[in-house]
């Protein structure tokens, strides 16, 4: 849960932890969170090599005064979280959740490294990324499952893949999705974190015009901040959530 008199990141950019020219080009993008992704971005080859950077790339990050997440992986929640769990991390995004088990184990590591790497206890926080029908299905035991979970998100290209697009390339779903999870995020008392995209214009793929666009739709149902992939694309979601 967050404080009243603490300001809401409006832009968190997700980046390949395996990467270095694209970790310093983040730090520098004024996004108000860097997400430093074990997951999505970084080949199985690298992943070994992503980890052992990961300590260095988030004291140089939070040296810089941006806040730092790392985004992991359920199937591989206890070697992400011991790579990513030290001094200057903020919390984690755990991609493709979609069970509360998977949240209570994550928050019982993070427990474990606070209390072995002098981080204040409760520190580390949770971001509930919800990319499966299951996930969805399960989002409030999700949300609910750990008082570390500070957040939630869509992940709108894996939800794709698991529910199949319409002939249009959209998801008729996603408007009720995205509904949903702000008011199942209200209901757990955690804050919704996305932007309404619209095809093409979303990911790799949204111009920072687009981009704007979308951070507005977003925040008119209730988003308070949007993840992105490129550094182009921080300045307008900066922009679109300005007043929260």
């Amino acid at each position: 849960m967050r404080s009243m008199a603490e300001k809401l990141p409006r832009s968190w950019l997700l980046v390949a932890a395996s990467k270095p020219d694209d970790v310093a080009a983040a730090v520098k993008s004024g996004a108000d969170v860097v997400v430093l992704d074990l997951v999505e971005l970084v080949a199985e080859k690298d992943k070994s090599s992503a980890r052992e950077s990961m300590r260095r790339n988030i004291e140089a990050i939070a040296a810089e005064g941006v806040r730092v997440y790392a985004q992991v992986d359920p199937q591989s929640l206890a070697g992400d979280i011991e790579a990513a769990a030290w001094p200057g991390l903020s919390g984690i995004v755990i991609s493709r959740v979609e069970r509360a088990e998977e949240i209570r184990a994550a928050a019982w590591l993070l427990e474990c490294f606070e209390k072995e790497r002098h981080i204040a206890s409760g520190n580390l926080r949770i971001v509930a990324a919800l990319e499966t029908a299951k996930g969805n299905h399960a989002a409030h035991d999700i949300l609910t499952a750990s008082d570390r979970v500070w957040g939630a998100t869509l992940g709108r290209a894996d939800l794709i893949m698991d529910l199949r697009p319409e002939p249009s390339d959209e998801i008729h779903l996603m408007p009720y999705l995205m509904q949903r999870l702000i008011i199942v995020a209200g209901a757990a008392g955690v804050t919704p974190i996305g932007a309404w995209w619209r095809a093409p214009d979303r990911g790799l793929l949204a111009t920072p015009e687009n981009t704007y666009k979308a951070a507005r739709r977003g925040r008119a149902i209730g988003f308070k901040g949007a993840m992105c992939l490129r550094p182009d694309q921080v300045e307008p979601l900066n922009r679109a959530f300005a007043a929260h």
